[in-house]
Formats: structure tokens, sequence, C-alpha cells
């Protein structure tokens, strides 16, 4: 019987690998925007920063890019492969699983699982669409979570040992100070990470990390000085993206009363990728799951949300066109203007928040700087594409005994199937369902 458990995992895993490279070879585009994203932006970037390293970074904003210019210089310079688009494209698919084989190892010290079990679950990133897609185009979000895997692979030898060098620390600022300078909202884990050691009261941890986050901070205000800003504004051309994105993205699309109007959004992106976990959890331990407190905290969310609706409040999520996540998109398929199941899935999922960040004072840290994410003007599934399950994986506190979960082999199959039906399902509605909806908001008629 273990031979066969042991054989079909092989099989899976072979079976995502080969999806993965058939993935590059057809020139898959899952997430819509991805081959646009990098003709538009990402390329010439690095064409520019080849050509001339200082006029480019004074003048990065008018790239349009929506990430901070690390990517484009370690590529630019330190990438053999950057002279043709698909041999680029090619040697970042290869970098982006890198993040499988890291984050790996981080699950096998945190949960003592074995080689197989351990890759198993990261081999998840191989079927996710938007990692997939940033992968196969060459973008720059897959580097960013590569850092910040790194980053967290050292927090947690500081989190579970006393004894902690300074290299140690140097390395968890250093990587998550790169994935900051790669990806700007991945800023989350310094701001966690300072506030965690000032909560548990680490202060040898926090001399050490301050003095290194202010020195690998000197290029972020370097840049600062030099654009005028915390952000380069520039304008994108209209013929790329049209006249919408081209005159607001970049003049008004971070600020922070966006957090509340996203907030729902962000609770069902949340819910959406713990949805195998907390199944496979129910099946194999139903009766310490759900508790009656949870029924009434349900209740009570669920009524304000729709109290909420009935006063107009979430008017705007049924014209939500750009982002939203699965679950809104869904809704706005089967049920159109009737938002009752996607705040009742909202409501859950709000529910599953507040039951980790009442766990320990860390998780609500954790969960707290994760807000960052709702800054922008409109949310996208993709900002939270592997996040989620990299942080749920390896910075969140349990209440449950996990490691007991994580090794049942049930639950690595309901993990597997249930995100192989995602990348199937995302395969359908880009490809036969709505496949130029991204197309005809950002170009209206």
């Amino acid at each position: 019987m273990i031979y066969k458990v042991t054989l079909f995992k092989l099989f899976l895993l072979f079976f995502i690998i080969f999806t993965y490279v058939v993935g590059f070879l057809f020139r898959e585009n899952l997430a819509g925007g991805a081959e646009r994203d990098f003709l538009a932006f990402t390329w010439p970037a690095i064409l520019s920063f080849k050509k001339n390293f200082f006029l480019t970074l004074q003048n990065y904003g008018q790239f349009g890019e929506g990430s901070t210019p690390l990517f484009h210089i370690l590529n630019a310079y330190l990438n053999p492969f950057s002279s043709n688009q698909i041999i680029f494209q090619g040697s970042i698919a290869f970098i982006s699983l890198l993040n499988v084989l890291f984050f790996s190892q981080i699950l096998k010290e945190k949960f003592r699982l074995n080689g197989l079990d351990a890759v198993t679950y990261s081999s998840i990133f191989l079927i996710l669409p938007f990692f997939r897609s940033s992968a196969f185009w060459g973008l720059t979000e897959n580097l960013g979570w590569l850092f910040l895997i790194l980053a967290i692979k050292y927090y947690n030898k500081i989190e579970y040992n006393k004894k902690i060098s300074a290299l140690t620390i140097f390395l968890v600022c250093f990587f998550s100070s790169f994935a900051l300078y790669t990806r700007p909202y991945l800023i989350f884990f310094p701001i966690f990470f300072i506030i965690y050691l000032m909560f548990y009261k680490r202060a040898e941890i926090l001399k050490y990390a301050s003095l290194f986050y202010l020195i690998l901070a000197l290029p972020g205000f370097y840049l600062i000085f030099l654009w005028g800003g915390i952000f380069k504004l520039g304008s994108v051309d209209p013929s790329l993206y049209g006249p919408n994105i081209a005159q607001t993205s970049l003049t008004d699309y971070h600020n922070p009363k966006f957090i509340l109007k996203n907030i729902v959004i962000f609770s069902s992106i949340f819910l959406f990728y713990l949805i195998p976990f907390k199944l496979s959890q129910y099946y194999l331990s139903r009766n310490e799951l759900v508790k009656k407190k949870d029924y009434l905290i349900f209740l009570l969310i669920f009524a304000v949300l729709i109290f909420l609706s009935f006063i107009n409040i979430f008017d705007y999520l049924n014209n939500e066109k750009l982002g939203g996540g699965a679950f809104l998109r869904l809704n706005q398929l089967i049920f159109k203007d009737s938002l009752i199941p996607f705040l009742f899935l909202c409501s859950l999922g709000l529910l599953l928040i507040y039951k980790y960040a009442t766990i320990s004072k860390k998780n609500l840290i954790l969960i707290s700087s994760l807000l960052i994410f709702c800054l922008p003007k409109f949310i996208l599934q993709e900002y939270f594409e592997p996040l989620i399950i990299i942080i749920f994986l390896s910075l969140l506190d349990y209440e449950e005994n996990y490691i007991k979960l994580l090794k049942n082999d049930k639950t690595q199959f309901i993990c597997l199937l249930y995100f192989i039906a995602y990348f199937f399902s995302s395969f359908v509605y880009r490809n036969y369902i709505n496949p130029l909806d991204l197309y005809y908001y950002l170009n209206p008629i």
C-alpha cells in the first residue's frame, strides 16, 4: 500500500512538471496580461538598463513597471540569457523552480516531512496559473517570491532557536530587502519582522536587524532622492494598455482609503487558497474544527456584510472588472448582480482570518502587515499567489497539530487535486469562457 501511494505521488509530480514544461513550450498565458506586461514594461526596461544604467534608473517610471527595478538590473547584468526574449523567459522559468526547492526545505525542517512529501506540497506552485504565467513570460513576481522564501528560511532559524548568529540575522534582512527591491509590497515582511522582534522583546536581534536594514535601505533612500518620492511617476503608453490605465494607474493607484474597499476581496482570496487544507482538516478531525463560537462569529460577520450590502456599500463589486479574485469572478458569472453568495464566502474568509489572528500575537502582527496588499485601487489575485500558501505553511502559528495533518497522505492528495482543478478551471475560463475580458476592459470602444 505504501509503495502504491509513493508511486502515485511520483506520478502526480511527473504530471505537474510535464504540464509546466508543456505550458512554457506552448506559450501558456493563463494570467491574461502576462505577455503584454512583458512586452510593454519588463523587457524594454531590461534592454534600457543594458544600454545606460543611470539614465534608465533616473527615468524608470517611464516604463510603467509596477515593481522596483532590482529584477531588471540583475537580469540586465547577471543573466547571460537576457539577449533573446524566448531564451530569457526560459531562464526565468528555470529560476522559478528554485521556489519549489527552497520552500520544500522549509517544509521539511518545520514539519519534519520527508523529502517527497515536502516537494509534493511545494510543487503546488507549478500549477498555480499566475505563478506559471510569471515564469513563462519572464515577469518579476517569482524572483520576489524566491527572495521572500529565502528570508523566511533564515527567519525560522531565529524563531525556533535561542542562539542566533549575526550572519543569520543579516541573511533575513538581506533577502527580505531584495524581495522589497523586486516587488514593493513585499515590504510587509521587514515590517512584520521588526514588530515581531519588538513584541517578543528580542532586543539583541532587534539591534542587529535595525542596523542591517538601515544599511540595506541606503539604495532605497537614494531612489527616493533620485525620483523625488517613493514611486517614480511616469506615463503609460495608451496604445499598449488603453486610456483608463494610462491616465490613472501611476497617479491614483495606491492609497490607504482602498483598504476597507478591498478587505472583503482579500478575505475571499485568503479563503480560496486555504480551502483544501481546511477540507482535509475537517475530514480528518471534524469534531475539533468547528465550534459553536465559530458559528456565532460567522453569523455576526455575515449579518454585518449583508446589512452593508443592503445599504449599497458593496455595489462597486458588481462593476469590478479588473481583479477581485476567483470567487468574485465566479459570482459575477453565475449569480450576476446578487452578492449574497460572494459575501457568504467573504464571511468564511474573515472568520478564518479572525481565528488565526487570535492564536498568537505573531499571527496578529503578520496578518496586519498583509493589509499593505489592500492599498492598490484594484486588488488582483496574482498579488497573493503563492503568497497565502507561503505564509500559511511557513509562518503562521497553529492551534491544531498540523505536523500530523500535513504528513497525512489524504491531505496531500486533497491539496494537489484542488489546485489541479483550479489550474484546469483557469485554462477553460481563459481560453473558452471569457478570453478577452481584460483586453476589452483596458481598451474600451
